[in-house]
């Protein structure tokens, strides 16, 4: 099973901070923020202690990918210095090809402080990530044995998400869609509809994203919605668990209440999950059931920071 990963590259750092350390820097506890180089370098400068990994959307689901025995690539960009170094470095120790363009611009970053009570403060400045050029990604990484994984923030620029599906499908790849987030979905509702009823094998979404392209909650209109997609539509639902539309009948997948260290790339990690599941020939139900493991042990751990063994046990007790 191999999986070609595409998306913003972005290095994660994790920190488990003062419950008052966000609001002395100016930021609303339990935000998402997106600010300037000169604004993140001083929000991580107050930071003394962190995880840091080579993370974003797309690179957190190769990461699980590989450490539940696939093979996997990623294609990004990041800058031209440490960061970026260690970006690529991170990637490589985690057994993933790393194809990154190294550019002018600083290296993107993830923040999420992490207080006592579990809130979580984001900080992101997406840096070289958003100047990523899909003209740079090699031929190779298209190739006809792997599913092409696209990170939908990707439709900043719809047409360098749209450009990047078309060289997978002209090469007989089968691709799957993370829609990315709320707002992007929002702006680009059409765009994505399209993608998902012409271009999609399987889509992945939260609820959020989900009513942004449906028009309704997903009980409602999860049964029109997929019956209009060409692609297999999976919602995660967080605590609730996943659901799909299939055969004629709503499919769900219940998890575990599980109080989370760290949910950076949850929802990646049901991505891998059920694509590694779903590429060994499982049926529905049970890939529902992986990514829902995947899941839960990513919330365990801080910044994606897996243990391949534990991954791989889990998918052959499942086996």
């Amino acid at each position: 099973m191999k999986l070609a990963c595409v998306g913003n590259a972005l290095l994660d750092v994790i920190a488990f901070v003062d419950q008052d350390l966000p609001t002395s820097l100016g930021l609303h506890p339990g935000s998402t923020n997106h600010v300037d180089k000169a604004t993140m370098d001083r929000v991580v400068s107050s930071i003394h202690h962190s995880v840091q990994t080579a993370g974003g959307g797309a690179a957190n689901t190769a990461r699980a990918f590989s450490a539940l025995g696939g093979v996997a690539a990623f294609a990004g960009a990041v800058g031209d210095d440490a960061e970026g170094r260690r970006y690529a470095s991170d990637m490589q120790a985690a057994g993933i090809t790393p194809l990154v363009s190294m550019l002018k611009q600083s290296t993107g970053i993830f923040l999420a402080m992490i207080s006592p009570d579990g809130m979580r403060t984001v900080v992101v400045h997406t840096g070289a990530a958003a100047h990523f050029s899909p003209q740079a990604v090699p031929d190779a990484f298209f190739s006809p044995d792997a599913v092409l994984y696209a990170d939908g923030f990707l439709a900043s620029e719809p047409e360098r998400l749209r450009g990047l599906i078309e060289r997978g499908k002209a090469e007989g790849m089968r691709v799957a869609l993370d829609v990315g987030g709320h707002r992007l979905a929002s702006a680009n509702a059409d765009f994505f509809r399209q993608l998902i009823r012409s271009s999609c094998d399987w889509v992945f979404m939260n609820e959020d994203e989900f009513v942004a392209l449906a028009g309704g909650p997903v009980d409602a209109c999860l049964k029109d919605f997929s019956a209009r997609a060409k692609a297999q539509v999976l919602v995660k639902r967080a605590e609730v668990g996943s659901v799909c539309w299939h055969d004629g009948q709503v499919v769900e997948s219940p998890v575990r209440a599980i109080r989370a260290v760290d949910s950076t790339g949850a929802g990646d990690g049901f991505s891998a999950g059920f694509l590694a599941a779903a590429l060994s020939g499982w049926p529905l139900a049970r890939c529902m059931r992986m990514g829902n493991r995947v899941a839960e042990y990513v919330i365990q751990v801080p910044a994606m920071s897996l243990e391949p063994a534990r991954l791989r046990a889990a998918f052959t007790e499942m086996l």
